[in-house]
């Protein structure tokens, strides 16, 4: 199969790093092409791809050049990531007989114009958690039998080499006990809970050695930073910015803190718990799939920085039940998210498509 990958985002986040791996899990055995818009996305992904302008949901312009990428590279299924990117593919698609497959990687409610695109113009839907596929439908989808649920995959192997090394039992993290976040600095992400939290933490304990290590960027950072001040955890915080490799900080750390008001299965938060960190995170989206409270983690209410504290006082007293949650983490993740299965069961669902659309199975691109 020839599979196009859609995405009109701006910047760089964990919708497109889940078509970055959608598209290298598939690559070795079909042919995959991009068309994106923003510079970030482009800089980071390497595999073949077109920028267009995706001006608006209905760009004669993007809509006329997706056709021809459609015709010219003899393209099987259309895989669009972002609403607006569904309804250009979804005409476009239609003007050349392709289907499409939308990608949904966070809960959504189904308002007049998601449901136009999830319901009408695609002709079915991948989500990376169950809690997305009830949501949609009882939220009214009619279809729920189009709904395919592909939890993301990561490339373990590429983790570790990213990291420098696999953790060794027993290998010290760091000197300084340290949480860490990675995120887009937004306002879906709780930053500020994560903030109180520590700054919580550090008033029950004293443990003024403890460091938060913050990594990202995004527009919420200065106030972000004001906060740190007005909180007194300024000298204790460092605000590390955008890392293109972020796994050797967030190795380092010992405690790996998610505070996001809605998600559906955070990267980040899987490349935490691959990287042995006991974790902190809130109970939405499909993070409760996977996070097991007071085995492999702790879950937390969204906005409910007490109890981010108490957790941190938590593991920072008991360094021997981080490590066990940490190793928990580590099997729960190499055991159900690799990039190979979630390859595998995306093939399987763009075959079943060009099936449903053609009346025949497709053979590998290569």
């Amino acid at each position: 199969m020839n599979l196009l990958f859609l995405n009109s985002a701006g910047s760089w986040g964990g919708n497109e790093k889940w078509v970055s791996m959608a598209m290298t899990a598939l690559a070795p055995a079909h042919g995959v092409h991009l068309a994106y818009r923003g510079e970030a996305v482009g800089r980071h992904i390497t595999l073949p791809k077109t920028r267009l302008p995706f001006l608006a949901p209905v760009d004669p312009y993007t809509v006329w050049r997706l056709s021809k990428i459609i015709r010219d590279l003899q393209i099987s299924v259309l895989i669009p990531t972002k609403p607006a990117d569904i309804i250009a593919a979804g005409i476009a698609g239609r003007l050349r007989g392709v289907p499409t497959l939308a990608r949904l990687g966070i809960v959504r409610r189904l308002g007049p114009y998601r449901r136009f695109a999830y319901e009408t113009m695609a002709h079915a839907v991948v989500v990376n958690a169950g809690v997305i596929k009830q949501v949609l439908h009882d939220g009214g989808y009619r279809h729920p039998e189009r709904i395919h649920v592909i939890r993301n995959g990561l490339d373990l192997g590429a983790l570790d080499t990213a990291r420098g090394k696999p953790r060794q039992p027993g290998e010290a993290a760091s000197e300084r006990w340290t949480v860490t976040c990675a995120a887009s600095m937004i306002d879906r992400k709780g930053f500020d809970t994560l903030l109180r939290g520590f700054a919580h933490f550090q008033s029950l304990t004293g443990a003024s050695e403890a460091r938060l290590v913050l990594i990202g960027d995004g527009r919420r950072r200065p106030a972000l930073e004001s906060l740190a001040r007005d909180l007194r955890i300024a000298a204790s915080t460092d605000f590390a910015g955008y890392l293109a490799n972020p796994y050797p900080r967030v190795a380092a750390a010992d405690v790996f803190v998610l505070c996001s008001h809605n998600e559906g299965i955070p990267n980040a938060l899987l490349e935490a718990m691959y990287l042995e960190k006991a974790v902190i995170a809130t109970k939405v989206g499909g993070v409760g799939e996977f996070v097991e409270h007071g085995r492999n983690g702790f879950l937390i209410r969204p906005g409910d920085w007490q109890e981010v504290g108490q957790h941190l006082v938590t593991l920072y007293r008991n360094r021997e039940l981080a490590r066990e949650m940490g190793a928990r983490a580590h099997q729960t993740v190499r055991d159900g998210f690799s990039a190979a299965r979630m390859g595998r069961l995306l093939e399987e669902a763009c075959a079943a498509l060009v099936e449903s659309s053609t009346g025949r199975r497709p053979a590998p691109a290569r």
